[in-house]
């Protein structure tokens, strides 16, 4: 039943906004009590500390394997879990400012996985610097302040593409991972840009 309830519950976030639905309109849609629902899960935050768990779990999935060669595939398969997860949990994302204000046990979690993901990100940034594929640092490049706007761009992703929604701007009607590679793409060397180039011949960049 727990089960039924969250994916209801996403379902009906995704489509009306975490802020404007309320356990009794969940318990309706699905055609329950209101009873049955608080049987389950108390509050409305008991239910989005257990949909942030199941988040939380998925991205554990995220780890790069250990003791192989990296190819620039692995930063993209990356890139493509975390803008399927930013989809299925579409509430979450545009609604995080707002998330994070008002629950602070999940505010404390997600800011620690997202600076243990900094770290992540910077080694296996470091790793495609030695093995050739990006440039090496210098005085007017700041690796962690790129991997910070790589964050900032897919994180708020899904809620700019509400900000802007002009049918005539075309550029946030690309993929985030099309995007996510514009701020990458100028600090690949041209072993990298090669490497880059063979991906794209096997690998469709998404359309959405």
């Amino acid at each position: 039943m727990k089960a039924n309830i969250k994916a209801a519950a996403i379902q009906l976030f995704n489509k009306e906004g975490m802020s404007n639905v309320s356990m009794k309109q969940l318990a309706d849609n699905m055609g329950i009590s209101a009873g049955n629902l608080k049987y389950h899960y108390n509050t409305k935050s008991d239910l989005l500390e257990a949909l942030y768990e199941d988040m939380y779990t998925v991205t554990l999935d995220y780890i790069l394997p250990k003791n192989t060669y990296l190819t620039l595939f692995h930063l993209e398969d990356m890139m493509g879990k975390f803008d399927a997860l930013q989809q299925e949990y579409a509430f979450f994302f545009n609604d995080l400012v707002n998330i994070i204000k008002t629950h602070p046990t999940i505010a404390k979690r997600y800011e620690a996985g997202n600076i243990e993901r900094f770290k992540a990100a910077r080694k296996l940034l470091d790793y495609y610097i030695e093995t050739g594929r990006m440039k090496k640092t210098h005085g007017l490049v700041d690796f962690d302040q790129v991997i910070y706007a790589i964050w900032m761009l897919s994180t708020f992703w899904q809620s700019q593409k509400i900000a802007i929604n002009n049918p005539n701007y075309k550029v946030n009607q690309t993929s985030s991972i099309s995007l996510l590679w514009q701020l990458i793409i100028p600090h690949l060397t041209e072993k990298g840009i090669e490497e880059y180039q063979q991906m794209r011949q096997f690998v469709t960049l998404p359309n959405h």
